[in-house]
């Protein structure tokens, strides 16, 4: 349970690490839209690109994967 806690903070930091580049001074958000589902990156990526015009990555959780979206928060 704790490595995966770590992992997912490692991954949000890295996603935000890359974002940062791109999108310098705005709020990013996050969001987990496949929860329950195992994550596919392909389907990931396309989930997040049409959904919030973000970026999309799995991450293992447990037995399963994740789909963590990374995309500019709406002021």
């Amino acid at each position: 349970m704790t490595k995966a806690i770590g992992l997912v903070i490692f991954m949000i930091v890295l996603v935000l690490g890359i974002m940062m580049g791109e999108t310098q001074g705005q709020e990013m958000c996050h969001d987990l839209p496949m929860r329950g589902q195992n994550c596919v990156d392909d389907t990931c990526a396309t989930l997040c690109k049409q959904k919030w015009n973000g970026s999309g990555l799995c991450f293992p959780n447990g037995q399963i994967k994740d789909c963590l979206c990374t995309f500019p928060c709406k002021s």
